[in-house]
């Protein structure tokens, strides 16, 4: 837990304090009282959003090395790289323009306990900046069958997905974005995935390209 983490959790116990106080006002009819309160819940909300704001678009954007583990508490993944997927080999969503497979590890650091990211999603990100999601559920390549973001693992297990991906043709990968949820990380100053902030791109190395 960061300090940012800190903050939010202080921020979230005032904010519902307040909130509380104003409905005990509100039902005792102290309506005074209520504008008090509510001035000052309006006026820490304002700021925290300000500070927010301003945070997630000064903070430049983060890296991450191809093969680099970034973890969401014990819960971590890496891109680990992409080649070109000819048609045939591919669901037909996924045919047409440039079709690419890139392999994800997930991994665990829990000492303990087993766990998953039902929410973990991933999207490949061109050399323009444009972002693109799956194109088709995560292909079979390891003996066991496909594997997801989103599937259970052990206490310091990993396992490997591969994702199919269509791009425009000519559009080259430059990397993938995962996500682990929305909430409460949009509204955590300091977060990689506050709001406006861009998030990490974690970049792939391309074993191979479509043909010309």
């Amino acid at each position: 837990m960061t300090i940012f983490d800190l903050l939010f959790l202080a921020s979230f116990l005032f904010a519902a304090a307040l909130g509380v106080r104003i409905a005990a006002l509100a039902i005792g009819g102290r309506w005074e009282g209520v504008k008090r309160a509510g001035r000052l819940l309006g006026g820490f909300l304002a700021c925290y959003a300000a500070v927010l704001l301003a945070s997630s678009l000064a903070r430049p954007r983060r890296f991450y090395a191809p093969a680099e583990r970034r973890c969401f508490d014990d819960w971590c993944v890496a891109a680990m790289g992409t080649d070109a997927a000819p048609d045939a080999s591919l669901p037909e969503a996924c045919r047409g323009g440039a079709a690419w497979i890139a392999t994800a590890e997930v991994s665990s650091v829990a000492l303990r306990v087993r766990q998953r990211a039902l929410d973990a999603r991933a999207e490949m990100e061109d050399a323009q900046g444009r972002r693109y999601p799956p194109c088709a559920e995560p292909l079979a390549r390891d003996p066991g069958g496909a594997r997801r973001l989103a599937d259970e693992l052990g206490p310091g297990d990993s396992f490997r997905v591969y994702l199919p991906f269509r791009l425009p043709a000519g559009a080259a990968p430059a990397g993938l974005v995962f996500h682990h949820g929305e909430f409460p990380g949009v509204v955590i100053i300091g977060e990689d995935q506050s709001f406006l902030h861009t998030p990490a791109l974690h970049r792939v190395t391309i074993f191979d390209v479509p043909p010309r």
